[in-house]
């Protein structure tokens, strides 16, 4: 898959476009890709997911938002489906074309679209004026055909981006799977920390985060090091305990006694274990940890690992 991130570098070829936030990359989001595939191989055009570095509630409302993945995460999902191009722009840059401008100028005239692959609440242009009936007017016109994918559910619900997000921070990690269609899982490069959790009896792999994510506790894990899985418990949050102000992930690894500063790790959660308390003391804090452990050992066994 070629990564693209400039509107000016795309190729002339004709294509099939599907466009959206793609956050999580869940099984509604999949409809559309998977759609986009079929559309570009059987009309021999290229594929194309339009997509962007930052998602438009990081601009319009930056404290409001949590993210699922990183765009490097979203990259490395989205590049599993085989398709031709990702295009990720910077929202900025886009985000005061008036709906036709955008249609004629970057649609037809700069993408090339033959095929547009969206789903039914799709909105674009300033002030999120365009909608699906303005984009029909180009379908009926020839200008592209427009295909609009039935809309995933679970449960005879909708599913979002913001549904996976709710879920998550219910500490529903099971129907945020059956959304996501996998694991939801967390990457990053292992950094040095405080060490607080070796003085504790429980040394971590701290990961620093880029985003805010729906996370706030501590998780039985899964922890992916060079294609191996390991059992692992995952805190994110602030060390309460520690007053701490930063969120991070800490990931403690059983069994594990490498070096992995400098290494990406990827954890995926299974279970939450429960949310972050803030204890009175550190032997508290440790006999809770003794519980965690123990919970881990027992419960990973149903998850084969």
């Amino acid at each position: 898959m070629k990564i693209l991130n400039n509107l000016n570098d795309v190729s002339k070829n004709p294509k099939a476009v599907t466009i959206g936030n793609f956050d999580g990359v869940h099984k509604g989001h999949q409809v559309l890709i998977n759609k986009t595939k079929d559309i570009s191989a059987e009309n021999s055009v290229e594929s194309l997911i339009f997509t962007f570095d930052k998602l438009p509630k990081e601009i319009f409302g930056p404290d409001t938002l949590q993210r699922l993945h990183d765009n490097r995460t979203k990259a490395s999902i989205l590049s599993s489906y085989k398709i031709d191009t990702l295009l990720s722009v910077d929202f900025n840059d886009i985000k005061d074309y008036e709906a036709d401008y955008f249609c004629e100028e970057i649609l037809v005239k700069k993408l090339n679209i033959k095929y547009l692959i969206i789903g039914e609440n799709f909105k674009f242009g300033k002030d999120r004026s365009g909608d699906i009936e303005k984009l029909k007017k180009y379908h009926q016109e020839n200008a592209f055909e427009l295909i609009i994918p039935s809309l995933e559910t679970y449960s005879g619900i909708k599913i979002s981006s913001s549904r996976i997000r709710e879920l998550l921070n219910q500490g529903n990690i099971k129907e945020a799977k059956e959304c996501l269609g996998r694991d939801y899982m967390l990457s990053g490069t292992v950094i040095s920390g405080e060490k607080l959790g070796r003085k504790l009896g429980y040394p971590t792999a701290n990961i620093k985060l880029e985003h805010d994510y729906p996370l706030d506790g501590v998780y039985l894990t899964r922890t992916v090091i060079e294609k191996e899985n390991y059992i692992s418990l995952a805190s994110i949050g602030n060390k309460p305990t520690f007053n701490g102000t930063e969120k991070i992930l800490e990931v403690f690894i059983l069994d594990f006694h490498e070096d992995i500063y400098g290494k990406n790790i990827e954890v995926y959660f299974l279970e939450e274990i429960r949310k972050q308390i803030k204890f009175n003391n550190e032997d508290e804090l440790i006999k809770q940890m003794n519980e965690d452990h123990n919970y881990a050992i027992i419960n990973s066994k149903k998850y084969g690992i």
